[in-house]
């Protein structure tokens, strides 16, 4: 497969760190999971050497991490749904589908026109596995999901929604129980440490952090049913031989601040 240089900007280029996460975790003789999926894919991509001062270790760890805890919260989810529809909003290029989803009745994936663009370079769409060109925000993009039980639907937004201010997030939200009342949002929600340098360093590439929460509570007051809340660094602690930094953290990680840097959310519509 020839090399692909497809332009990318703002928050659709930090898929690649995302992406390079997989891949290194894949190739780890002890990760968390195996995705040969983004392995094939990665030769073929360019990687932007400006992601450089943004990618390290403990990066490739959380966002690895990260990935896990969904991957976690949709094989529950298809395991007490199997007529389960599934959508990943900002999917970017997910394999999401081929490590623990292709036992799904219908599974979604949703991006802006340029990086569906890059994903029909390397993946192809059949009657369960669809692709969906449109932004999160705008609502006509529900109507591709069927007809079924509510409570089947999983809709996805991993590592989204902190580039939304927070009035984009809540309206999204009121769609989404609106059309789909009953069904699962799982997501990540940024907060504590995270204003700090992280941020800082996304702004400069163009993709600003926008909205940040102080704990869980911010989420239920927007009108989400808690169903589980994970820190990401607590979650981190689990692997702290991988990385020696972590070896003093686990009892600090109850601090505020950095529990709630990073929050893995699974909630009721």
């Amino acid at each position: 497969m020839p090399s692909t240089n497809l332009p990318l900007s703002g928050v659709p280029r930090t898929m690649l760190m995302t992406t390079r996460a997989r891949v290194e975790e894949h190739q780890r003789d002890d990760g968390l999971f195996r995705d040969p999926t983004i392995a094939e894919w990665w030769p073929t991509l360019q990687w932007d050497e400006a992601l450089d001062s943004m990618y390290n270790p403990i990066a490739q760890l959380t966002w690895a991490v990260r990935a896990y805890l969904f991957d976690q919260i949709v094989q529950r989810h298809l395991g007490t749904y199997t007529d389960a529809t599934v959508v990943e909003l900002g999917a970017g290029l997910s394999t999401r589908y081929y490590r623990v989803g292709q036992s799904c009745h219908r599974w979604i994936e949703l991006d802006l026109p340029e990086v569906t663009e890059l994903r029909r370079y390397f993946d192809h769409e059949s009657d369960r596995h669809r692709f969906v060109s449109a932004s999160a925000l705008d609502p006509s993009w529900m109507d591709t999901v069927p007809d079924g039980l509510p409570a089947s639907r999983l809709i996805i937004a991993e590592g989204l929604l902190m580039y939304f201010e927070k009035a984009q997030v809540q309206a999204l939200i009121a769609h989404l129980k609106q059309r789909f009342p009953g069904a699962t949002l799982a997501f990540d929600a940024v907060g504590g440490v995270t204003h700090g340098q992280g941020s800082k360093q996304l702004a400069r590439l163009g993709a600003p952090l926008k909205w940040f929460v102080k704990n869980e509570a911010d989420v239920v007051a927007m009108g989400l049913r808690l169903m589980e809340v994970r820190s990401l660094l607590q979650e981190n602690c689990r692997y702290r031989d991988r990385i020696g930094i972590f070896r003093w953290v686990p009892w600090f990680s109850q601090l505020p601040p950095l529990r709630n840097a990073g929050l893995v959310i699974e909630a009721r519509l």
